[in-house]
């Protein structure tokens, strides 16, 4: 039965792995014929534009979300909760300090007398009229391949992805179940062993929480089981189950690193629109401080606000550091990886930056021509 179990497991990791590798050079020819120029430069485009261009709805909500905030319109309540300051609370019917539509649309469901989650605010403005309007005027201009190009590619990745996810949570039952085998051991002498494991299977729960709050997804709940599995499997050497389980997951983790390495969550974004990426990653500056700051978390994220360190230089501006605070008030919940675009796969515990194909550090940027 042991040998059955792991010949099929083995037998779905390669399977998903070559769907892994076909759906990236796929993805590799598509872009190489797609448009490689783009029509204008990362200064025609609005932070929301921006926003959707690096990571998708999710991005473009937390964009409008940043913008939300430094109009004056929303302060962090703690534990991830965005409510209305306490002046704007005295005044019913506020004037509205950003034309943006997508904001506009967050101002409007972000009622007065109570606190509402960010990340609900977050899916309301990347659900709505405007990222579509955002989305479609992208496509227009090149930036993004038409949904039916990336039909197959997100079909094919995405279910492999579930396959690999189910494979993963079949894991984590497991881990359970070694845990419980370690408990029931028959020699009385053990007792306290067996006291052990059964505190760690009542913190089993909770070590699923903290392994989802330190890596996230699905890597986070698998990399849990392989804790107890490891801790369970000295104390029950006698069984035939746990050794084979270990070197399966080890092959999960080796499958994800497959995932990664082609691309993650393969977006729709062509060459032009990293071209576009890579200028506007180039030239932060805008007119205005709130909108350097919005551009910079159009480009960065609220996860990558949060944890940002000194990769890129931060802009001097007092807007970008209250965008930050911002960012880590909202909580860790918030900047999680789009699933609405172009084969974003729920649950990968990643960044929310879309793989692209290449560097495009060193993409040419756009020069207007001149007449």
């Amino acid at each position: 039965m042991v040998e059955a179990v792991v010949l099929g497991t083995v037998l779905c990791y390669l399977t998903v792995a070559g769907c892994y590798a076909g759906t990236r050079m796929r993805y590799a020819r598509l872009r190489a014929f797609g448009p490689r120029r783009p029509a204008i430069g990362a200064e025609e485009l609005t932070p929301l534009e921006l926003g959707m261009l690096a990571g998708g709805n999710q991005r473009m909500g937390e964009v409008a979300l940043a913008e939300l905030y430094l109009s004056g319109r929303a302060v962090a309540r703690g534990h991830g909760m965005v409510a209305r300051p306490q002046e704007v609370e005295r005044l019913r019917t506020p004037p509205l300090c950003s034309p943006t539509p997508c904001t506009r649309l967050l101002d409007t469901r972000l009622p007065p007398e109570r606190a509402v989650s960010a990340d609900r605010l977050v899916r309301v403005a990347a659900k709505g009229d405007p990222a579509t309007a955002v989305l479609w005027r992208l496509r227009r201009l090149g930036l993004f391949f038409p949904p039916q190009r990336m039909h197959g590619i997100r079909i094919v990745r995405r279910s492999a992805w579930y396959l690999q996810a189910l494979i993963g949570a079949a894991g984590v039952l497991f881990g359970g179940y070694a845990v419980m085998c370690a408990m029931a051991l028959p020699d009385e002498r053990n007792d306290i062993v067996s006291l052990a494991f059964a505190a760690v299977l009542l913190c089993y729960p909770f070590l699923l929480y903290l392994a989802d709050r330190l890596i996230g997804g699905v890597p986070g709940a698998v990399a849990a089981a392989v804790v107890v599995t490891a801790a369970a499997a000295p104390v029950t050497s006698g069984r035939p189950e746990p050794l084979p389980a270990l070197g399966l997951f080890a092959g999960w983790f080796a499958l994800h690193a497959v995932y990664r390495l082609t691309g993650g969550g393969l977006g729709p974004r062509t060459r032009a629109g990293d071209t576009v990426l890579a200028e506007a990653r180039a030239h932060l500056e805008r007119a205005s401080p709130a909108d350097t700051a919005l551009c910079a978390t159009a480009l960065l994220g609220f996860r990558e606000l949060r944890r940002r360190s000194s990769g890129h230089r931060p802009p001097r501006c007092r807007e970008f550091s209250l965008v930050r605070s911002f960012a880590a008030a909202c909580g860790h919940g918030l900047g999680s990886p789009d699933i609405g675009l172009g084969g974003n796969c729920t649950g990968h515990g990643g960044s929310s930056d879309w793989g692209g194909d290449g560097d495009i550090s060193a993409a040419e940027p756009h020069r207007p021509h001149q007449d």
